[in-house]
């Protein structure tokens, strides 16, 4: 049986062989049975090549489905990536008089009036007492009590509140803020900084043996306070005050005595003070656009003392000299 298939595969062989072998009537025998084994040979070779390539060809498209089954599935199961939230800070409610309100204010266009019951504090206005003290309240319960012959300005008011005291003192309530919100007083050489607290911050004569001559005085009655100076950054909690070897503030003094009081030498200033910087610039810039000459050198003037090698030193040497320029000029 054997036998007979590979006589059938030889005569299939010869046949296919037949039309390559060109007649040759004068050649030996031999000489056309090595022409046809030649020829067998050949066919067996092409026939030997066609089912290798078969077998090949058939071999990657398995592989190729086998890749596919195994990557797909883990395509698949990949979780999408989350894209942060975006939080919206809530702007702080406005201060407004409580009562009768016995302050004149100041508006950033020079002129002055005198505070209605009621009446809601704007930015850059600057409130002033007499002989009597102002109370401020905002929605969220907030208040700000300024004492008498006592000066404040409201520097900012959206997400965050900035107060700047030129004189006296203040007493403040703050109502706990949320994530991203600030309430800060700043004086001529500090600035005091809560999340929901009761604090007084007043301006007095500067001693030497007072925190090195200066004019602040912080006292924490509720919370902790974060107090920022020239000499770096504290926490005051509740019961104590700074400059902790400091007596109770006596007599108030008047801002420009406290501007032009001679900068001390301080340390370079932390890298966390950069934002209180931009800060201090920022509204130096906006009360030089609302014309307020004066009160734009005053901020640039406590930049330059309390961060004597801030980035913005040169900046803001070159705008406070163009201030005090136009000032000046008659």
């Amino acid at each position: 049986m054997t036998a007979f298939r590979y006589a059938e595969r030889a005569a299939r062989l010869l046949r296919a062989a037949r039309a390559h072998i060109r007649p040759n009537r004068s050649a030996p025998p031999e000489n056309a049975v090595a022409a046809v084994a030649e020829a067998i040979a050949r066919a067996a070779v092409r026939r030997r090549r066609r089912r290798a390539a078969t077998a090949l060809g058939f071999a990657a498209a398995v592989s190729a489905a086998g890749v596919l089954v195994v990557i797909a599935p883990w395509k698949s199961r990949r979780a999408p990536v989350a894209q942060p939230a975006r939080i919206e800070i809530a702007p702080l409610p406005g201060l407004a008089a409580a009562g009768a309100a016995r302050a004149t204010v100041a508006a950033a266009d020079g002129s002055r009036r005198p505070m209605a019951a009621g009446e809601a504090w704007g930015p850059d206005e600057q409130l002033h007492t007499e002989a009597q003290p102002v109370t401020l309240a905002a929605a969220d319960g907030t208040t700000v009590e300024l004492a008498a012959r006592s000066d404040l300005k409201l520097l900012r008011t959206d997400t965050e509140q900035w107060l700047r005291l030129g004189g006296g003192s203040v007493a403040v309530h703050v109502a706990k803020l949320k994530e991203g919100q600030r309430f800060v007083v700043v004086t001529p050489d500090a600035e005091v900084e809560v999340r929901g607290t009761r604090f007084h911050v007043a301006l007095a004569s500067p001693v030497e043996a007072c925190g090195h001559g200066t004019p602040t005085r912080v006292i924490v009655d509720e919370g902790v306070v974060v107090v920022r100076s020239s000499a770096g950054e504290v926490r005051v909690p509740a019961g104590e005050r700074w400059p902790a070897a400091c007596a109770e503030p006596r007599a108030p003094i008047a801002e420009r005595a406290v501007t032009r009081r001679a900068p001390r030498p301080a340390p370079p200033a932390p890298p966390s003070t950069l934002a209180t910087e931009n800060d201090l610039f920022g509204a130096a810039l906006r009360a030089e656009r609302s014309g307020d000459r004066i009160e734009a050198a005053h901020l640039l003037e406590a930049l330059l003392t309390r961060f004597p090698q801030s980035p913005l030193g040169e900046s803001a040497r070159q705008a406070r000299a163009r201030l005090t320029a136009s000032v000046s000029a008659p």
